[in-house]
């Protein structure tokens, strides 16, 4: 498959360049250790200190040792993100993507035991790519998919592979990957699927009846103005009757030539003017 640049959706491509820039700003003496200090999921820092904003920005902090880490998941990202984003659009992508990653994150710090986790930060976006090819998976269940670049095997399989290395790596404490993180993606994405179509007809209902609910209302406005500017007319047009068109102000005689022009526009030949307005 040729990359082309071109045709990359707007979030994917936000996101590679996104992290891919951080990944660069990792490599500046000084300045990378500051930013896994401040960015990278730290579970103290987060629950401790209320950085909440680190669930949504460890993803886009990986491994500055080299590439391979940031590679993996910004080449899986393309693959399988450029399509779900077309069907979803951008909007709805970028909030999965954000969304998949925070409870991926969330569920590794829910479950941290030892004190010493407390202080180990979490990097990357494995999480979240994870919980993507999960919901790809489930939208095409007979795809195939290159596991590691190099064995085909139908995606299903490899999200059920993905998935018990996670759950046995969380319960051995295999390396220094963050199994829970990755099993959290994936639990995320079998959700959002079983969830979709209830949100999708819940976010239906809210917006049918948010419409219903400004078009009762602009009727209703529409209404009121209309029967205080009749009243107002009836108000004026009883002060003529009882005292002359002398007695009427500027600003009555505009309201008449406002009613007139009103008038006219929908259609009535009729002139609510009992006088005709000399132009000075």
């Amino acid at each position: 498959m040729a990359f082309d640049y071109q045709s990359v959706p707007r979030g994917v491509r936000g996101i590679i360049i996104a992290s891919v820039a951080v990944w660069i700003m990792q490599l500046i003496p000084g300045l990378g250790p500051l930013i896994t200090q401040w960015f990278a999921l730290i579970p103290m820092q987060t629950f401790g200190h209320l950085q909440i904003w680190r669930l949504a920005t460890y993803p886009f902090v990986h491994d500055p040792s080299g590439p391979f880490h940031l590679l993996f998941n910004m080449l899986t990202l393309w693959m399988f993100g450029t399509e779900i984003e077309e069907m979803w659009g951008t909007r709805r992508f970028v909030r999965f993507y954000f969304f998949a990653g925070a409870a991926s994150g969330l569920l590794s710090l829910l479950t941290v035991i030892s004190p010493m986790t407390w202080l180990t930060p979490v990097i990357g976006a494995s999480g979240a790519i994870l919980a993507l090819l999960t919901v790809y998976a489930l939208m095409f269940p007979n795809r195939q998919i290159l596991l590691f670049f190099l064995v085909p095997v139908n995606v299903l399989i490899a999200v059920a592979i993905f998935g018990a290395v996670s759950l046995f790596g969380s319960m051995q404490g295999w390396g220094n990957v963050s199994h829970l993180t990755h099993l959290g993606g994936i639990l995320f994405g079998v959700l959002y699927m079983k969830a979709a179509p209830f949100l999708k007809f819940s976010l239906e209902n809210v917006k049918t009846k948010e419409l219903a609910r400004r078009s009762s209302a602009e009727a209703r406005k529409k209404a009121d103005e209309k029967n205080h500017f009749e009243n107002t007319i009836d108000q004026i047009l009883k002060k003529i009757s009882e005292n002359g068109i002398e007695s009427l102000t500027k600003e009555e005689k505009q309201i008449l030539e406002q009613a007139s022009r009103r008038k006219k526009d929908n259609g009535d030949s009729g002139n609510v003017l009992p006088f005709r307005p000399q132009k000075k």
